[in-house]
């Protein structure tokens, strides 16, 4: 049996950005090693090799400046992972309460998949240092949610 269109888009899109979040962690995470910003005990993993024992990047009479362009990288990181956070899981809540009220499937399909792009060029935008552009993303797929909740919100009681 094939899956309602509510469900393939969802679980599709639902990939997708977990997919992204997981290629952030992982970029993050090398850009920590670099910045000096993990714990001590990060010297036995495998990105640490060549670089002094880490210390959570609290030098802070640090002077080199590719470890300090490498905090500002380090740190630019975080905040797509953060951005992330504010965003996705309460996203994927949403999305779930339009399938659950069984939407107008053209509306969802568009908001969820526009949703999942805009994500991504936001990811793409911050770290590339691409404002307005940043920015523009930010809000589509803000209103992306909100289009997708008042769907849902209708769709459940009118």
């Amino acid at each position: 049996m094939v899956a309602s269109l509510h469900v393939r888009v969802y679980t599709a899109c639902a990939a997708v950005l977990y997919a992204k979040f997981l290629v952030v962690l992982v970029l993050q995470s090398n850009a920590s090693f670099d910045s000096d910003s993990r714990p001590p005990e990060d010297i036995v993993l495998g990105g640490a090799k060549g670089k002094p024992v880490p210390n959570y990047g609290l030098n802070a009479d640090e002077k080199d400046g590719m470890v300090l362009k490498a905090r500002e990288v380090e740190h630019r990181w975080r905040r797509i992972v953060a951005n992330d956070l504010e965003s996705i899981p309460f996203a994927l809540l949403v999305f779930a309460g339009s399938v659950l009220a069984q939407t107008n499937e053209a509306v969802f399909a568009t908001t969820m998949i526009t949703y999942t792009i805009a994500r991504c060029l936001h990811s793409y935008t911050y770290a590339k240092q691409m404002q307005p552009i940043r920015a523009n993303v930010w809000f589509l797929s803000t209103f992306m949610i909100l289009v997708a909740m008042i769907q849902a919100v209708v769709a459940a009681f009118f």
